[in-house]
Parts: structure tokens; sequence; C-alpha cells
């Protein structure tokens, strides 16, 4: 091969190799973008907020908001299973990042991070089982004495605990780690004579909202320190607030007020 051959070779392959490299740039670029996808452990729990159809499909009031919220950020969402009360404590230790139907107390505000927006406003009831003949309907005093299942270290604890002594009503509350399908079933079973929870709790076949406690809003709670998330979810959330103001409403309305449309309790 003569000198002028050699060369020309040479340079044949160089300029193959610079074309070959400028072909694997983007996909090396989109390789270093997939390396930041964001991996967001999320507390699951059988409620309106979160709950399986037969079929294994996912639906419920929080889900749906995450995968809106997926829109705006890089996140993939994996989901830790527990009753709520055990979700919490997981939330408080570091063990998931991010949790739905969060209430603000000053308490909390050192053991996590609330989202600037809330995700929705929800009232609190107590409920009963329909068979449960010992209630006097308006009749505050059919609590005496009873057994009162609460969510151990939720906000509705404190609520009930103010209203029964506004009202002089001494009960013993049980204070629960179960999920809602076993809240339920202990209610039913007549383990508990009375059940605190929200508005969508259980079905209105089921359980019964008989005396309203209070009320407050709700919010995604991110684990402690983990502040790039949070300003993430707080960019997504207002951006979903901005472009549809009724966004809350229409997931209540779909969710938690279908639950309790065939009984209405009256107002206390």
């Amino acid at each position: 091969m003569t000198y002028n051959r050699k060369r020309s070779f040479r340079l044949a392959v160089l300029v193959l190799c610079i074309i070959i490299s400028i072909g694997l740039f983007p996909a090396i670029e989109a390789a270093a973008e997939g390396s930041g996808h964001k991996i967001v452990r999320v507390g699951w729990y059988e409620s309106p907020f979160c709950h399986l159809e037969s079929n294994g499909r996912r639906l419920g009031y929080a889900y749906e908001y995450q995968q809106k919220i997926a829109g705006y950020v890089d996140w993939e969402y994996e989901y830790v299973e527990g009753s709520w009360p055990e979700l919490f404590e997981m939330l408080k230790n570091g063990e998931i990042d991010l949790l739905s139907d969060v209430s603000y107390t000053e308490e909390r505000l050192s053991q996590m991070l609330f989202c600037q927006t809330a995700m929705g406003s929800e009232l609190y009831y107590v409920f009963i089982s329909p068979d449960n003949t010992d209630f006097v309907p308006g009749d505050i005093n059919s609590l005496q004495g009873k057994k009162v299942g609460v969510n151990k270290g939720s906000y509705q604890m404190q609520l009930y605990k103010d209203w029964s002594e506004k009202n002089g009503i001494v009960s013993e509350i049980v204070e629960l780690v179960s999920s809602e399908s076993d809240s339920i079933d202990m209610l039913m079973s007549g383990e508990l004579d009375a059940c605190v929870s929200i508005d969508g709790f259980g079905m209105n076949d089921t359980c019964i909202p008989v005396f309203k406690i209070g009320q407050s809003d709700f919010y995604f709670a991110v684990r402690n320190s983990h502040y790039d998330l949070y300003e993430e979810l707080n960019s997504a959330m207002s951006k979903i607030e901005d472009e549809d103001r009724s966004y809350n409403q229409k997931l209540y309305e779909k969710y938690v007020k279908i639950c309790r449309r065939k009984y209405v309790p009256p107002e206390q």
C-alpha cells in the first residue's frame, strides 16, 4: 500500500470514528439523564386515598394526585404497604419518602416537611355499625363509657379528646394501628362501639357517621431533610393548582364524597 493510500485510509477511519461518536452523543446524554431518575418511596394504605381493584389496578385520591405530580417531576414511585399509623411512623423514621393525608400540627414540623399547598380538606366523624342499637340519634351521651377506636398518632386522636372533653363524654379510647378494613371488622364485630375517621371511612352499608368532631386541611408530607424532593413537590403542586383551581374538589367528589352519599349526619 502506497503512502497516499495509507493516508487516505487513516483519514477515512478517523472520519468514520467521528461520525460514530457524534451518533452516540444523544444516547450517552439520555443515559445520563436517566441516571437522575428519582425513586420515591410512597406509603400505600387501603382507603379512599389508595386502594386496589380486584384486577390489581391502583386507584384513589392520593394515587391519582401522585400520577398528576409525576407529569411535572422525574419521579418513579415505589409503593410501601401498611396501615396509615404504621406508615406515619415509617415517615418519621425516614423509611419512606412521601405520605398522603397528613394533617398539619406544630408538633409534626420537627418530624417531617409539609407541602406548601394542601391536597384537600376533610371532615372527621364518629362512626358506628348500622346494627348498633345502643346509640340514640343525636344523643352524644350514647358514647358514655363506650370503646372508641382512633388511629394511633393521628390528628383525629387529639380532635376526639378535645371534642369529648368539651361535651363531657368519658369513653375508652382504643389506639388503632390496623388497616381500615380491620377497623371496620372490629366495628362490625362489636369489638369497638365506635370509630373516629374521615368522612370517606368505609361505606354507608358498613359504617354510619353519627357525630362530626371537626375538620382540617391535609397534605402530602415529605421525609425530614429531603429538601430536593420537597422543592420539586411544591413546584408540581403549585402548577397543578394554577392549571385547575378545582382539582382537589374534583378528587374529593370522585373518591370521598361517594362513600357517604347514602347518609348525611346532622350538623353538630
